[in-house]
């Protein structure tokens, strides 16, 4: 799990020291228990982690990557950093022949 340093300390197994802001990773749930007990260290809350995109296409959800990749497998330009709005455009825009290739891609029909 990881933890965000509050307020220097030095580890008590390592004798390393910890400066506020750094993020460390730790297994012990008793020892990040611990360093937040002690106003030390809390927690990196799971919602600043990144969570897969879904998006309705073809009237199927796909994963965002997954979606990416396959444009990307039929010679369309896209990119991960691109909004959903963006790939959903970018779909609208295909002509017929890449559309197909794209449904037979993602194992659609």
């Amino acid at each position: 799990m990881k933890v965000k340093v509050t307020s220097v300390f030095r580890d008590k197994f390592t004798g390393q020291y910890y400066e506020p802001g750094e993020v460390i990773e730790i297994e012990d749930e008793a020892r990040v228990e611990d360093l937040e007990g002690r106003k030390l260290a809390e927690r990196v809350k799971a919602s600043k982690e990144k969570k897969e995109v879904k998006i309705s296409l073809f009237e199927k959800e796909f994963e965002k990557k997954a979606l990416v990749d396959t444009l990307k497998s039929i010679g369309v330009q896209a990119t991960s950093s691109m909004k959903e709005e963006t790939l959903l455009s970018k779909v609208a825009e295909l002509d017929e022949e890449i559309t197909a290739k794209l449904k037979e891609a993602l194992g659609i029909e």
